[in-house]
């Protein structure tokens, strides 16, 4: 069948960033876990199963690494190693009532395409297969990401002839690459190469079946290919308007494709913003818009880095990292983290791209940057990149999103502080108990109590000081003064 690339006009695309009126830090957090035995990795994906559990998949050198988490208390249940493999992806497969996951990425020291699927009671290997394909030793294949269709085989996207080997980033120079491989052996069906764009990063299906990627062309536009479940390409098609996004993710929900990526802009920092788009099924955009600066930093310098988008009943919840790597620059802005460290930042807005909330994470003070998350029940679960030993350490985090259960957003804005200026005292008009904490403007803790309606200051120096109140739902910020 001839493949063709189709224009679209008219698609309705936001340029200026938008940027959360205010961020949460740390809150709401209801376990975190910093995983350090064996080889550190780069973190690229994570789920929550349908047992509640969790699993993230990482890559140290030569290496997939894959850790089963409790997800009720965060501790490691079993944790695996595959030697000679890269893995990129993990998603669940549930057979006879067991969980089980399937790892993609690439294998050899050609990097081929690779699978492998995971008994999930106890991470033994049930299969491991390679996909191989044609090309020179300086032209690397793998297995982005992978699905489970409705007919319950497996679907993965993934890239040809990449010029770039051991990355879950976006390579160029290759094609665009779908797969469909039986779940019980890991047998190939299937392989379709769109030589029209390079890199299909992630995958997702229709209520009729059709299957849909994302891909994009070096400085180019964003695409979305449609094929049926044979392996069919039914169209290519350019999103207008999108080529400074760099893609990372799709996820779809009632047939509408939510496309996240972040956009290259000018700075002195290389600086990006979260993209999150809103498309069709036939790759008609009903808006496109861009989101940064969670912690108020100059905006010529902050990157805001995309990698997941997930899209539940309520809204749809952007994942990714926010930080500065530009060494002219560093800002402080309490109770956050210096702009120098990484933190992770997950943004919640409604079905028209209206934020909704916005949270900040960080583990131990130290570079914390979100590569994915994956939803709960009333919130999410967050898989991060931390060096708190000093290398590419294992993060996770669960989070209650108290947005799902509570109509206000910061319902304990109406809350007053006085008298502010202090010497001694103040108090809280509020008519039950709250956490207080209260921070300087380095961002360093300094008193953390339950409070009814007053609080003690007097061990302070004159000064000003950041006040976070919590009910352990709702939480707002307030800065205060100290005589």
């Amino acid at each position: 069948m001839k493949k063709l690339i189709l224009l679209l006009l008219i698609p309705i695309v936001h340029s200026a960033q938008i940027i959360p009126d205010n961020s949460d830090y740390n809150q709401n957090i209801i376990w975190e876990s910093v995983f350090t035995e064996g080889n550190p990795g780069k973190v690229n994906k994570g789920l929550v199963d349908s047992d509640g559990n969790v699993a993230v998949v990482f890559m140290p050198d030569n290496q997939s690494r894959i850790h089963k988490i409790d997800g009720q208390n965060g501790e490691l249940i079993w944790s695996v190693t595959i030697n000679n493999t890269v893995g990129f992806g993990i998603t669940e497969i549930n057979d006879n009532n067991r969980v089980d996951y399937i790892v993609s990425g690439g294998s050899g020291n050609t990097q081929e395409r690779w699978m492998a699927r995971l008994n999930g009671d106890d991470g033994s290997i049930i299969w491991n297969q390679n996909y191989n394909s044609s090309g020179s030793s300086s032209m690397f294949d793998g297995i982005r990401s992978t699905i489970i269709g409705n007919d319950g085989y497996i679907y993965g996207a993934g890239f040809i002839g990449g010029d770039e080997s051991d990355t879950i980033f976006i390579v160029y120079g290759g094609s665009a690459m779908t797969i469909k491989v039986n779940p019980s052996n890991g047998q190939e069906i299937w392989t379709a190469i769109n030589n029209q764009t390079e890199y299909a990063v992630s995958i997702v299906e229709s209520s009729n079946a059709n299957l849909y990627y994302g891909s994009t062309n070096y400085e180019g536009d964003l695409t979305l290919t449609k094929l049926n479940n044979n392996g069919n390409e039914l169209w290519t098609r350019n999103l207008m308007g999108t080529e400074a996004i760099i893609p990372a993710d799709l996820d779809i929900h009632n047939d509408i494709i939510y496309y996240g990526g972040h956009r290259e802009r000018e700075g002195n920092g290389e600086p990006f913003d979260y993209s999150s788009i809103k498309i069709d099924l036939e790759a008609n955009i009903f808006w496109a818009k861009h989101y940064a600066n969670p912690r108020g930093y100059d905006l010529e310098y902050i990157r805001n880095e995309l990698y997941g988008i997930k899209v539940s009943d309520e809204g749809i919840y952007l994942f990714g990292g926010s930080g500065d790597e530009n060494e002219s620059y560093s800002a402080v802005n309490p109770p956050f983290e210096s702009s120098d460290i990484w933190n992770g930042w997950v943004l919640f807005t409604d079905f028209n791209g209206n934020i909704i909330r916005s949270d900040i994470f960080c583990h131990e003070q130290v570079n914390t940057a979100t590569e994915y998350g994956d939803l709960t029940e009333n919130g999410y679960v967050i898989f991060n990149d931390t060096d708190a030993f000093g290398d590419t350490e294992v993060g996770v985090m669960k989070i209650f999103n108290p947005s799902l259960t509570h109509n206000s957003y910061d319902v304990l804005n109406s809350i007053k502080i006085f008298p502010n200026p202090s010497s001694d005292y103040i108090s809280i008009n509020n008519d039950k108990e709250i956490e207080a904490v209260v921070f300087d403007l380095l961002g360093k803790e300094l008193i953390r109590e339950n409070t009814n309606g007053k609080l003690d200051i007097s061990c302070l120096e004159k000064g000003t000081y950041i006040v976070n109140l919590t009910d352990g739902i709702n939480t707002s910020t307030h800065k205060i003064i100290k005589e």
